[in-house]
């Protein structure tokens, strides 16, 4: 779900503000552009590989909203997609910001989700893993002070579920919780968590600044059109 979540926010950024975006990803750049398409289309995402199964109003739809996109191509996401190790992913950032430094206002928007930000760290290396991640938060926090260009780091946190006989629930996950896991608030200004419900596709987001609790929503992911939704 973070990642599809990150990818709503991107997508918003570069086609309804207009503002440039990077996108560093571990996933397929394909997948990205294809949900890009998808959401502005409004039509279900399994149907893409089989188009004789849309109708020929969604068709319509799929070639009106094509014009508009091409239109627009220069908002369109950049996506760098590769498994960056993180000494050198800070410098990339810095070299994309700074291309952003002298401009008055925030135009642009960086968005990090690659591994291993995102992995369980199970391993024997988990310590190091934690060490190299924090180092990068400290130099992102720098980056993003300096040249004023906001950075959403999608990290995925791992929560311990609980089984009972009729479902599989998730402990809830509370900014205490966060404060915890690397020190990482020290390096962020906002955190939006998102915690499972016992609703299918329906998750509790929850939002905080580092002075405290600002608000909280929720959202249903639409599995058809890949999108997150209103619930």
């Amino acid at each position: 779900m973070l990642t599809y979540f990150h990818g709503d926010i991107a997508n918003n950024i570069c086609l309804k503000e207009g503002c440039d975006v990077l996108e560093i990803v571990g996933c397929k750049k394909e997948y990205l552009i294809k949900r890009i398409f998808v959401n502005e289309c409004n039509v279900n995402y399994r149907k893409w590989t089989r188009k004789t199964e849309y109708t020929k109003e969604e068709l319509q739809q799929i070639g009106q909203k094509t014009v508009e996109l091409i239109e627009v191509m220069k908002r369109l996401p950049t996506i760098i997609e590769d498994d960056f190790e993180t000494n050198k992913l800070a410098k990339v950032v810095d070299n994309y910001a700074n291309f952003y430094a002298d401009s008055e206002e925030i135009q642009t928007l960086i968005v990090i989700d690659i591994y291993p930000l995102n992995s369980e760290m199970k391993s024997k290396f988990e310590k190091e893993n934690n060490r190299k991640n924090l180092r990068l938060l400290k130099k992102l926090a720098k980056i993003t002070k300096k040249l004023i260009c906001p950075i959403i780091i999608v990290m995925g946190i791992d929560i311990i579920k609980k089984y009972n006989k009729e479902n599989w629930t998730c402990n809830y996950l509370s900014k205490e919780d966060v404060n915890n896991i690397d020190k990482i608030n020290k390096y962020i200004d906002n955190f939006i968590i998102i915690n499972a419900t016992e609703r299918k596709n329906i998750c509790k987001l929850d939002v905080y600044s580092n002075k405290g609790f600002i608000g909280d929503c929720k959202l249903k992911y639409d599995n058809n059109i890949r999108k997150f939704v209103d619930e």
